[in-house]
């Protein structure tokens, strides 16, 4: 069974490890062994300590907090699982995340969303900013928080700008679908819930 170790920070205020650092430590954890092609990475519950990634699912479920399927570089498909173990999460950073909003465009006739300038933060912290900007700015009566609750990747983006999401469905605000893109190419679909 594989096994590794996955150590985080909170960012910001929050008191759970977010899904971006899982998608970035996971995605700089497997490089040599994943293949930049059918990444799917699914959210299962909140992690509050930091977590061990395993090769078998566990049998308490209320363990598991997201699973990653992936191609490796022999062309096989792989299922990871991230698990909560008990070591507690020790540090926390600063994720001003509204530096990324203020640079983004709104539409919010067309349900659209771009961001044409780089920023200081990664790929996935920049969709994930900018969808929750645009599920706030759409929907501003919903009670409740968005959470991330998956990254569907046709491939992990080596240009990231200009970065532009779509909202493609919304399940009566239990789950949103939107459409990612990179310079007009579609490469994937972000989802979030509001719980």
């Amino acid at each position: 069974m594989k096994k590794y170790n996955l150590e985080f920070c909170f960012k910001g205020s929050r008191t759970y490890v977010h899904g971006t650092d899982i998608f970035n430590k996971v995605s700089e954890l497997l490089k040599d062994e994943m293949k930049n092609e059918k990444i799917d990475l699914s959210f299962h519950g909140v992690a509050k300590t930091n977590m061990h990634l395993v090769s078998e699912k566990p049998e308490n479920e209320e363990l598991l907090k997201f699973a990653l399927k992936y191609t490796d570089k022999e062309d096989n498909r792989q299922v990871l699982y991230g698990v909560e173990n008990k070591d507690e999460v020790k540090c926390r950073y600063e994720y001003p995340e509204e530096d990324i909003c203020n640079m983004s465009i709104l539409n919010k006739e067309n349900e659209k969303v771009t961001l044409e300038k780089e920023s200081s933060y990664s790929f996935v912290e920049n969709t994930v900013a900018i969808n929750k900007y645009l599920l706030e700015n759409l929907f501003p009566e919903a009670n409740g928080k968005w959470y991330f609750t998956r990254f569907q990747l046709n491939k992990i983006p080596e240009n990231n700008y200009p970065l532009k999401l779509e909202l493609k469905a919304n399940f009566n605000l239990k789950l949103t679908k939107t459409e990612i893109f990179i310079d007009d190419e579609s490469i994937g679909f972000i989802y979030f819930s509001l719980v």
